[in-house]
């Protein structure tokens, strides 16, 4: 009996192979992701193509939405979930996709510092590291950069401001750090050029040990503490390095205490949670000072939220569409964090422990988006692999 199975013609296999860059990166990057993760096995030109920049900047907006978090404090989970939540059945809206040991790195404990286009800046706990990383969950690989002490020309063992972020025009990946030595101190690091570089920088920003640059629209933002300026804004454009300042929401000076800067979404939001409820302001549009609007409130009693309730910092992770919101929120008299949704249907919040184990760092969950890009297409920079992946 003759064999069914039929061959595909040479012509249409040379065809295959001959297709323009351009037009096999369009095809791949419409895939899922795990079906990308097979492609790059098949082909060596793929998986070559799949790693480029060119085909990040493709893939990123179709990019499903994901979320790393921490587990017994030196463990990362990956997970990819829904824009829908449904708190009765939280376990069909999320499912995990990979993780990382970052004792690897001979770390106990790191703080996630940022988190764009599927690459992430971690940053030891210990306060006698001086080393930075950035890694990507889904290629496994992660490059080493320390800080020198002696580019503030003295000691300092004080607060730092970070933020990661990518230009807008040059596509350029930056870790910025901020630090206060009589004057603020700013020092940038361009990923692919092997150096940090001093620049001029503006007001004094706020002490926060937690205070990550909220990246959005190219730019990161962070409070300013100057008693004159308690009230603005400080952004800071990753393209032109420059400095520049807006308003916040008419919110008193004595709240401050308990307020977070972020992302939440497409727009920039403030998070207060001074009283006996969670106020969301967001800027509508970005950089009109008068578009800031009190979107909506959670409140603490205990009709409305499962569990001790939240007193000290919350930090909004992501705002699902339907209204619901993914935070972590600090304990009553204690330093750690626990995570918890509220339902916008039910007005009413419960706590996940299956996102994330209780941890003694706010930085220890963010918004995660899954990318194939290589730390390898940066130059200048000595990239390792994981070995403990799964």
């Amino acid at each position: 009996m003759k064999s069914t199975k039929q061959k595909i013609p040479k012509k249409e296999v040379e065809f295959l192979k001959n297709l323009p860059s351009e037009i096999v990166i369009e095809i791949l990057s419409r895939l899922p992701l795990r079906t990308i993760g097979i492609c790059r096995r098949v082909r060596k030109s793929w998986r070559d193509l799949i790693q480029t920049p060119d085909f990040a900047n493709s893939y990123l907006p179709r990019s499903v939405s994901g979320l790393v978090t921490c587990f017994d404090f030196d463990s990362y989970h990956v997970f990819t979930f829904e824009d829908e939540l449904d708190l009765e059945d939280p376990d069909r809206n999320y499912r995990s996709l990979t993780m990382f040991d970052c004792s690897e790195l001979l770390l106990s404990i790191c703080d996630l510092r940022g988190s764009v286009n599927g690459l992430l800046f971690m940053h030891p706990l210990s306060s006698i590291s001086s080393e930075y990383y950035i890694c990507n969950p889904i290629t496994r690989e992660y490059i080493q950069f320390p800080y020198e002490q002696r580019l503030l020309d003295e000691d300092f063992n004080g607060t730092v401001n970070y933020g990661f972020g990518v230009s807008k025009v040059s596509g350029q990946y930056k870790v910025v750090r901020i630090v206060r030595v009589r004057k603020s101190i700013c020092h940038v690091y361009t990923l692919g050029t092997g150096k940090w570089r001093r620049i001029a920088c503006g007001a004094r920003l706020g002490r926060s040990d937690y205070s990550n640059g909220a990246f959005i629209n190219g730019c990161l933002h962070w409070f300013l503490q100057d008693y004159e300026s308690y009230h603005l804004i400080s952004c800071f454009d990753l393209e032109t390095e420059t400095f520049s300042t807006f308003s916040q929401p008419p919110i008193p000076m004595w709240r401050r205490h308990s307020q977070n800067l972020v992302a939440l979404g497409d727009c920039l939001c403030i998070c207060d949670n001074t009283d006996d409820e969670i106020d969301f302001w967001v800027m509508k549009e970005y950089g009109n000072e008068k578009s800031w609007t009190k979107q909506f409130v959670i409140r603490k009693g205990y009709g409305h939220c499962y569990g001790e309730q939240p007193r000290g910092i919350v930090y909004p992770i992501k705002l699902f569409k339907d209204g619901h919101v993914l935070m972590t929120w600090q304990r009553d008299s204690s330093w750690f964090y626990d995570m918890f949704y509220y339902s916008n249907k039910t007005k009413t919040t419960q706590g996940n422990g299956k996102l994330m184990t209780r941890v003694a760092s706010p930085m220890q969950a963010m918004l995660y988006k899954p990318s194939f890009l290589s730390l390898k297409t940066f130059p200048k920079e000595d990239v390792s692999e994981f070995i403990r992946f799964r």
